[in-house]
């Protein structure tokens, strides 16, 4: 007897589903640690939430993506010791695939003096009672249920964000 394989059209099923729920980007301050040359970096597969969270806003876009040379989505994959970054590009999708694309777009004021060392990507967060309608970013006290974490980055090297700058995180998950 063989397993049963998961098809692509099983994966753009699942991203579908996953796109229809409330998505939140976090980010944390991480650990300083993680700042040094060289320094090993810990895995994230069994994490339940993300390092120092400051905060997290409702996801700007949520849909899917192909992956395409031309694409005008351009996503790091990973970077070098050099400076070199390798990427990836991705065209949005109007029907479903097995590549979910997360856009935030975070304001002036989110987190303005931190430190940015980790994201993560969390699923139905509930933001506590008696707060304004329409409000966007949460902090960690704003939060009645974290939800479940998607997917998590650390971020190397880190982001000192500033009020003067206003943030834009994307991600594209394989599923």
């Amino acid at each position: 007897m063989s397993l049963a394989t998961l098809t692509k059209t099983g994966r753009a099923a699942i991203v579908k589903a996953i796109a229809a729920r409330d998505i939140f980007l976090a980010w944390g301050t991480g650990e300083e640690a993680w700042d040094a040359d060289e320094a090993v970096l810990p895995a994230l597969v069994d994490i339940t939430a993300i390092t120092g969270e400051v905060g997290r806003r409702r996801a700007s876009s949520v849909g899917f993506v192909t992956p395409d040379d031309a694409g005008e989505i351009v996503i790091p994959t990973a970077s070098a010791s050099d400076g070199t970054v390798t990427r990836a590009r991705y065209k949005i999708s109007e029907t479903p695939t097995p590549y979910l694309y997360v856009r935030t777009n975070f304001n002036f004021e989110d987190a303005s003096n931190a430190v940015i060392r980790e994201i993560g990507v969390f699923l139905d967060s509930v933001p506590a009672d008696g707060l304004p309608e329409g409000q966007q970013y949460f902090t960690v006290d704003q939060i009645s249920d974290p939800g479940l974490l998607l997917a998590a980055q650390i971020i190397t090297p880190s982001i000192q964000r500033s009020p003067n700058v206003r943030q834009t995180v994307e991600f594209v998950l394989p599923i």
